[in-house]
């Protein structure tokens, strides 16, 4: 039997000023700490600027002010700029910072003046409630390779580390399959483009959305999963982040194939949980000079340490320290 839990007492919709259903919230629940993810960054600047006697903690997942091609389709200059000035404000007007990985809190710790003791790191863990539990002892559907991505894909956004056709192209090149389970993409526009890319090439695969528990199912039956990104334009920030399929691949037994993204490489190296390209093009003497099975097995016998259920003391201490620390206890 499977059961259903409901990790949230109660959702809310925010309706009109944002700052006044945010202080409504406040009076209503009496919160301890306001913990509020970026991007945007709009809801830690509400709170900064709205509440005062709680402690707000601003959760950098994205950094903004590194994405040259924008963060959203049509973004201009001036908004790449506002992000910025707002990605400056809720960092060091916030009473402590959370940061999705090693290199974001590094970025932002040698770019604004924040309180480093402040500071955590705690990665996208996935819940291991959500880990499939039965998995193939050979994933493999035939002789040949397959390769799974899934999240955003886009050909609309200039330079987006998401524009994958050409990566696409290549993999499909050397005769290896590559598989996509893309995001709704009601920004991004793109899922036509990709079916289209399907369409003319035998290796490229473009398979339904599916809900987050059916798609880590679904994924187990492939031999690794993808996450070399375009780095055209937004490097700096590829090497700052660690998305969130790296930790679905790995949570599903898959070994993960990823391009020199600093953060993603040194997280896949120190565990040994896949292989680092420099070139797409050098795909198939990697895959042909590794141990897949050596590789596997160490996925499979390490996929449980990257759980939120067996990392989240380190955040409830963190949490306890800066309600102490906070003046409204003095």
């Amino acid at each position: 039997m499977v059961m259903e839990v409901n990790i949230f007492d109660e959702l809310v919709r925010f309706n009109g000023s944002l700052k006044k259903e945010l202080h409504k919230l406040v009076e209503n629940f009496n919160p301890h700490i306001i913990h509020s993810h970026n991007a945007p960054n709009t809801l830690t600047l509400a709170a900064i600027d709205c509440v005062n006697d709680i402690p707000v903690i601003h959760d950098v997942h994205e950094v903004l002010s590194v994405h040259n091609s924008g963060f959203k389709e049509g973004d201009a200059e001036e908004t790449l700029n506002r992000y910025q000035s707002e990605e400056k404000k809720a960092n060091e007007e916030s009473d402590a910072r959370i940061y999705a990985t090693e290199g974001i809190k590094s970025y932002i710790e040698n770019s604004y003046d924040v309180e480093s003791n402040n500071n955590l790191v705690f990665l996208n863990y996935p819940s291991k409630s959500m880990f499939p539990r039965l998995l193939p002892k050979k994933p493999k559907k035939d002789d040949e390779v397959h390769i799974v991505y899934v999240g955003c894909v886009t050909s609309v956004v200039e330079g987006s580390h998401y524009d994958l056709r050409n990566i696409f192209k290549q993999i499909a090149n050397q005769r290896i399959h590559i598989h996509i389970y893309p995001t709704i993409n009601l920004i991004t526009k793109s899922n036509k483009t990709y079916q289209k890319l399907a369409s003319s090439n035998e290796f490229i695969h473009f398979h339904s959305h599916l809900q987050q528990n059916e798609l880590l199912k679904n994924i187990t039956q492939y031999d690794y999963g993808w996450a070399g990104l375009n780095s055209y334009k937004n490097g700096k920030h590829l090497d700052i982040v660690l998305p969130n399929k790296v930790m679905e691949y790995v949570a599903c037994g898959l070994p993960v194939l990823t391009f020199n993204h600093k953060t993603i490489a040194h997280f896949i190296e120190k565990n040994s949980l896949g292989i680092v390209l420099e070139d797409v093009n050098q795909l198939v003497d990697h895959i042909k000079n590794t141990n897949y099975s050596t590789l596997r097995e160490n996925v499979l016998n390490r996929r449980y340490n990257f759980t939120i259920e067996k990392q989240i003391p380190k955040l409830v201490n963190f949490y306890e320290r800066i309600i102490t620390q906070h003046p409204n206890n003095d």
